[in-house]
């Protein structure tokens, strides 16, 4: 485990946020990134990241130990849409750097710098207001930017 801390935040970084994390931002637009350096744990088969709207999920990143995939959706009027699976490439108990880029109309999602995917947005991420961690994952920091 990273540290143990209570949770610091310095504006767009956040650092050891408490479990589930819930980060407000205003809209994740075209060249919006948001840095995790996180460790997935033995305490759940899964963990998400979702950016969510007020209404729905724009992506919701979800590896998923037990299937040996990362799938990737997102919501529509409270309904999820259809999946996107990739090889789960992470491990438990090792920690990573995960990284979403938004490029007008596609998140790139990277990790530990190199590209793990592509999710092409069914609703625009402008109206992205809140960022979700939760499950079998401890958060060390979070950053984002503009």
């Amino acid at each position: 485990m990273i540290g143990g801390g209570a949770g610091i935040s310095f504006r767009n970084e956040f650092f050891e946020p408490p479990s589930p994390v819930n980060i407000p931002v205003q809209g994740f637009s075209t060249g919006s990134r948001l840095r995790l350096v996180l460790l997935p744990t033995h305490d759940n088969t899964s963990f998400h990241v979702n950016l969510r709207t007020p209404d729905d999920i724009v992506l919701h990143f979800n590896p998923r130990f037990d299937e040996g995939v990362v799938v990737n959706n997102s919501t529509r009027a409270g309904g999820w849409e259809s999946e996107d699976r990739h090889d789960n490439i992470l491990e438990q108990n090792k920690i990573y750097t995960l990284e979403f880029v938004s490029n007008g109309g596609i998140i790139s999602i990277f990790l530990n710098g190199n590209h793990f995917a592509d999710f092409v947005e069914r609703a625009s991420s402008e109206g992205v207001h809140l960022i979700e961690i939760d499950g079998g994952v401890h958060v060390h920091s979070a950053h984002i930017s503009h």
